[in-house]
């Protein structure tokens, strides 16, 4: 029965990301994963790198995140495609002033640097805005990246720390030792491990209900799609207030369209379907947002297969109850800018014993039966 330190189920952003920041530390670590790296959620990924429109929970985390992207592709030795040119979320109609404001006032007391940009200097700031843009909530240190060049990259700086990467070995089930995790079960052995970390995206609930824990993840179809290259234009990321977007535009010209538009999930399969409905109502607000997408065709679309938690805030951190086990999963569409920070902080929660960075807002003990959230309508990017 092999051994290691550490095992981490899923090769996704996550997964990958706290692999090497094991790995860097000295920790042998094995990554086991179904299909491949970026295979799933991080493959599918809308790419934001935002502190912008975060759960007060989870801002300390993007903040310190968005630090950590300066030097990424440095620490990583890789282009991650990364660019910080900012983000800005837009307002339509002149009663949103007063909530844009109030957005805007509230970040900044979370610690954001944060502005509102409104009328000429934010269509200068945004040039291609469709003419009825009247505000917008700007943040200058935002950006984007590309996601599968990124998970891997963390998979193989993991490697070059002396991680093992296992791809095509599914996780079936949980090693227990009373009232602790002692290793999993694949399909073909078994594996000991002095700790058990599951960045299992959409499949994490599964592997914690034999443990007797209901995390509530829900697994969520989200849509991307992808547009002919164009003459560079924009630079900066595009939310919007009152539609689902999240837009950018690549290296090589073409736009990037997402802002959870839903497809549906097959988890079998672990990809998703594509919805006419939801590829019309993507086109039409992006377009109408920006205008010149009315100019080109969609190239490829897809869909990703994302946990959603009920109240949209990721779970990270170890199971009441259950010793040597971690969970970081539920990152309900936005998990990708975080992954830097998430990875540093459960290495240290780990080796240490305590994150640099509090998680006790992001545990699993806000879901109990008498206080548990509905559920909400996944964002994206």
């Amino acid at each position: 029965m092999p051994n290691t330190d550490v095992i981490v189920v899923g090769g996704g952003v996550i997964g990958c990301s706290i692999a090497w920041h094991l790995a860097r530390r000295g920790v042998g670590v094995t990554v086991i994963e179904e299909r491949g790296i970026a295979a799933a959620a991080s493959g599918a990924s809308a790419g934001g790198v935002r502190q912008q429109g975060r759960d007060p929970r989870e801002m300390p985390l993007a903040i310190a995140a968005i630090a950590r992207w300066a030097t990424l592709a440095d620490e990583l030795a890789a282009d991650l495609h990364y660019y910080r040119e900012g983000h800005v979320t837009v307002y339509e109609d002149e009663a949103e002033q007063a909530l844009a404001q109030s957005s805007v006032e509230a970040q900044r007391a979370l610690g954001l640097d944060i502005s509102l940009v409104a009328g000429q200097e934010l269509h200068e700031l945004v040039p291609g805005l469709g003419e009825q843009v009247l505000f917008g909530a700007y943040t200058g240190n935002d950006g984007h990246a590309d996601p599968a060049r990124t998970t891997r990259a963390f998979a193989a700086a993991a490697q070059r720390d002396g991680a093992t990467l296992m791809l095509g070995a599914a996780v079936t089930g949980l090693l227990v030792d009373g009232d602790r995790v002692t290793g999993v079960v694949t399909e073909e052995r078994s594996m000991l491990a002095d700790h058990v970390i599951l960045a299992a995206g959409a499949w994490t609930r599964v592997l914690v209900s034999a443990l007797g824990v209901d995390l509530p993840l829900e697994p969520v179809g989200l849509q991307m799609i992808r547009t002919r290259p164009m003459p560079a234009l924009l630079r900066q990321v595009v939310g919007a207030n009152a539609r689902r977007l999240s837009l950018k535009q690549l290296r090589d010209g073409s736009y990037l369209i997402g802002g959870g538009w839903p497809g549906d999930p097959d988890m079998r399969a672990g990809i998703g379907y594509l919805r006419p409905e939801s590829i019309a109502g993507s086109r039409k607000d992006s377009a109408a947002i920006f205008p010149v997408l009315h100019e080109t065709e969609i190239d490829r679309a897809w869909v990703g297969v994302e946990a959603i938690a009920a109240d949209e805030v990721p779970v990270i951190g170890p199971l009441p109850g259950i010793g040597r086990l971690t969970v970081a999963a539920g990152f309900s569409g936005h998990g990708f800018a975080l992954s830097p920070i998430v990875g540093q902080l459960v290495a240290e929660l780990v080796v240490d014993g305590r994150p640099s960075i509090s998680l006790d807002a992001l545990s699993s003990a806000r879901f109990d039966a008498a206080s548990r959230p509905e559920a909400v309508t996944p964002s994206a990017g």
